[in-house]
């Protein structure tokens, strides 16, 4: 007897980790082509419906098969929030009228109760969640590797070839919004910061819970300081302000065993070295490029055109400015974090509160920013009250208050840093970082990397003997 129930829980354990698998293929995936003429139409088409597929599948397991049905006060709030965003897609707004792609609002609500239904599913088996959480940085790493590689190959070419200084990596090419890899979009700066803060913080918590040899530590030291570098290049203001948090959090509060003086010099590696490089990179890279280059033979070669003279004169102008600007201490008043613009949020916010008292504090429906806004409304809170109306935003505030709360109890009265649970340290770490961004994006509101993120991370949590 004893045999058949583990097997049975391997078989579980199999389709859970499968469904997973076939869920998270689903995220950011492009516009469905019925097309079946080859292989990459019909795998878009087999990732598109996942969520369609999964939801019924789901129902079945929970009811039939595991059973397992218990009131959680997180996930009952969270059941709320789509069932605002469902009675805004069904109600027709009041005093407004626009036309909008129903199959596109049923699609994405679809997404978020498979993702909520998944992820309560497995709420309760915290070794599953952190096994899927560490495949699920896997495949994220593979990612990121790709996308900052790219990034990095064109801002040392771009110096190279016009030795040119650049403003670090905020607005070069390899983030435009029409560039697409595989037929999506590739990460613009804040999505490609949140990848890099995720392999950032994974190994954060290696180097200070884990007993590394002297070269493995050496290592992680060096990882760390190239994706706390690449934060500081990206400039999203969200990810460089959470670094900053982080590095004084890491200062001020106990940590594992470590003393005060072995925590300065783990912080002056990961975080004051890689501020520092970020200031200098471009005159490193300029100095370097120089050296190999050779002293050049400078050629005098009579311009008999005064326009052309002219020309000459001004480019030489520039570009000493250039260089002069990005010296390290210039380079701090170009720092992305100390922008006062909101890049357009202040005014959506505006207008989605607008819109939300002429609808009498109803939503308009999942996505509706994109259609009534014309974009995205860029906060998890407007969001909310935009698309789910009043229940929504409720639901919402009501998740990010008790977590939040809980996450400070833990940390300060239970000092749960001190103690061996790495994975619950790494989740509240990640939650902050999430409920940061939910600030100025959506965040864990939408089906994607960042809901997953959060619902793993939650179930940790609550599997914690300090929740």
């Amino acid at each position: 007897m004893p045999q058949i129930k583990f097997n049975k829980s391997i078989i579980n354990n199999i389709f859970l980790f499968c469904s997973f698998i076939y869920l998270v293929s689903a995220i950011n995936n492009p516009v469905p082509n019925t097309d079946f003429s080859s292989v990459k139409n019909i795998i878009v088409f087999l990732r598109w419906i996942a969520p369609y597929a999964l939801l019924p599948t789901l129902l079945i397991y929970l009811f039939i098969i595991d059973k397992n049905l218990k009131f959680e006060w997180i996930y009952f709030f969270f059941l709320i929030y789509i069932l605002g965003l469902l009675i805004g897609y069904l109600v027709k707004p009041l005093g407004f009228s626009y036309h909008i792609n129903s199959q596109n609002q049923i699609y994405w609500l679809i997404c978020n109760s498979t993702a909520f239904l998944y992820f309560y599913i497995i709420r309760d088996k915290k070794d599953f969640n952190i096994l899927i959480l560490k495949i699920f940085i896997a495949l994220i790493a593979i990612i990121s590797i790709k996308f900052l590689t790219d990034v990095y190959i064109e801002f040392f070419i771009e110096i190279h070839n016009r030795d040119r200084v650049i403003n670090f990596f905020y607005n070069i090419h390899s983030m435009s919004p029409d560039r697409q890899f595989l037929e999506q979009p590739v990460p613009r700066s804040s999505g490609l910061s949140r990848m890099t803060i995720l392999l950032f913080l994974f190994l954060y918590i290696q180097i200070f819970f884990i007993k590394n040899t002297k070269y493995k530590t050496i290592i992680f030291f060096v990882i760390t300081g190239f994706l706390a570098l690449s934060i500081f290049n990206l400039q999203n203001r969200i990810a460089v302000f959470y670094i900053f948090i982080l590095f004084f959090f890491t200062v001020i509060f106990n940590i594992s065993d470590l003393g005060f003086k072995r925590k300065i010099i783990y912080s002056i590696c990961i975080f004051v070295i890689p501020f520092l490089l970020h200031l200098n990179i471009q005159q490193f890279t300029l100095k370097i490029i120089k050296f190999y280059k050779g002293p050049e033979v400078e050629k005098k070669v009579e311009i008999y055109d005064e326009k052309k003279k002219e020309q000459l004169k001004k480019e030489e102008q520039i570009k000493k400015k250039q260089i002069e600007d990005n010296k390290a201490i210039n380079r701090l008043k170009y720092q992305r974090l100390l922008l006062k613009s909101s890049t357009g949020r202040k005014e959506l916010w505006s207008r989605t509160v607008k819109l939300f008292s002429i609808n009498k504090f109803l939503g308009y429906g999942i996505q509706a920013d994109r259609v009534v806004l014309g974009q995205n409304v860029s906060s998890l809170y407007f969001y909310s009250m935009l698309c789910g109306g009043i229940i929504s935003i409720f639901s919402i505030l009501l998740i990010t208050c008790v977590l939040f709360l809980k996450s400070i109890r833990m940390i300060l009265f239970k000092k749960i840093f001190t103690s061996n649970e790495i994975y619950t340290c790494f989740a509240i770490l990640l939650i902050g970082f999430i409920y940061l961004r939910s600030i100025a994006e959506i965040t864990f509101g939408i089906f994607g990397i960042d809901m997953i993120l959060f619902f793993l991370s939650l179930n940790i949590l609550r599997n914690s003997k300090y929740y």
